[in-house]
């Protein structure tokens, strides 16, 4: 009797779009793509973001595939509610094209139409939906009102298709207004028995600063098509939660703290069985005379973070932070403060599940407080050759650890 409560427990009702039947079903939901949601920044966003009477088309890729999934709308740091006409997704050709045959409309409490009050998250009905692995997804939202300051992601390397009114699958973007931003999209989750997800909480360098627009080359992305393409490995989902200019405890810089977003950002999306920290160059680089203190504060950060995660049994991966020698952050106390942070971290081999030693990967051994020529773009970040490196390097590391 209780091994067959057991199953009915761990069993979920997945209540399919109008014109599908309900389905009973094993599994539970896992994240394949995630982004982090923040405030408007105007000095990086000038134009008028407000989508009132608009069509935003957005284009994301994920990393696992499956048969029902669901989206994730977040409204947390407007001040005023969205009211969304309808939304409809579909498989993404190139630039702002899509496979018209393949768009469904998603609903939210079986209505197409939905209100994501300020502050506030939504998640969409479940939807039949062939997705394959490193699919391109296109979002397209039908914004009926929309806050003069949204809740968006900044940094999204990938450019969005912005219209007039209301538009549908058979509507050309070919002259849309475009801007690299995501707007109130934060992540698609795929229902399934089998999968878990790697949520990484970084900033730019995690974020693709200085990767290519719309070639989706972010060192995440890179690490989930090494999963699939060398590893052979499509059951694990990779989410990244970086912010460009992001600091892990100081003041300032982009988006919430990450001590402060690792709760949400992090521990709180779908099916994360592994958590990835790769933050604190925005800390060390702010800091004026303090960066020992810095220093200490983000172990002490990074310390935290572990026992959240720990206590909820999830697996943790420390990244090394990377050489910046001919950026403007570096000084001598700055980098002073880096290596003090990387030797902390290369000895957590004991209280964690694995270190990723992106410094060690990337350094010029000629000169370690400096990367390699080939893998930088402007000595503080890598470029799109640096983000493959790192990805592959990455999943090299999951990989062996998972067998």
């Amino acid at each position: 009797m209780k091994r067959l409560l057991l199953v009915v427990a761990c069993c979920m009702a997945i209540q399919l779009s109008a014109q599908e039947k309900p389905t009973v079903t094993l599994g539970r939901w896992v994240g394949t793509w995630a982004a982090a949601p923040q405030p408007v920044v105007k000095a990086y966003m000038p134009y008028d973001n407000n989508m009132t009477n608009r069509s935003v088309r957005q284009i994301v890729k994920v990393s696992i595939g499956g048969n029902v999934l669901r989206l994730r709308l977040s409204n947390i740091y407007s001040s005023e509610p969205v009211e969304i006409r309808s939304i409809y997704i579909a498989l993404a050709k190139d630039s702002f094209e899509l496979y018209p045959h393949t768009a469904r409309y998603l609903q939210f409490g079986k209505k197409y139409r939905v209100v994501i009050p300020a502050g506030k998250e939504t998640v969409s009905d479940p939807l039949k939906f062939d997705l394959r692995g490193l699919d391109r997804l296109a979002i397209t939202i039908n914004y009926t009102k929309a806050p003069s300051v949204p809740t968006v992601h900044m940094g999204s390397r990938t450019t969005s298709y912005i219209m007039s009114g209301v538009t549908t699958a058979q509507t050309n973007f070919g002259k849309a207004f475009r801007e690299e931003h995501w707007f109130n999209i934060a992540g698609i989750d795929v229902f399934d028995i089998k999968s878990e997800a790697i949520a990484i909480i970084g900033n730019s360098i995690t974020d693709g600063k200085n990767s290519n627009d719309n070639a989706q080359n972010r060192w995440p992305d890179m690490m989930s098509e090494a999963f699939q393409l060398k590893h052979q490995i499509d059951y694990l989902g990779v989410l990244n939660l970086g912010i460009g200019n992001n600091r892990v405890t100081l003041p300032g810089g982009f988006g919430a703290q990450a001590k402060v977003r690792f709760d949400h950002d992090i521990l709180e999306q779908s099916g994360v069985t592994h958590v990835i920290i790769f933050e604190g160059v925005n800390d060390i680089g702010a800091a004026r005379g303090n960066s020992e203190q810095v220093a200490a504060e983000l172990i002490a950060c990074y310390e935290q973070m572990i026992r959240k995660a720990k206590a909820l049994k999830l697996k943790v991966y420390l990244g090394t932070i990377t050489p910046f020698e001919g950026a403007g952050y570096y000084t001598f106390f700055h980098e002073a403060a880096r290596e003090t942070v990387n030797e902390w971290i290369r000895g957590q081999y004991k209280n964690v599940d694995g270190i990723l030693d992106f410094a060690e990967l990337l350094q010029d051994p000629a000169n370690v407080h400096r990367m390699r020529k080939e893998y930088q773009s402007d000595w503080l970040h890598p470029n799109a050759e640096g983000y493959r490196v790192m990805g592959y390097y990455a999943a090299e590391i999951l990989t062996r650890k998972s067998k």
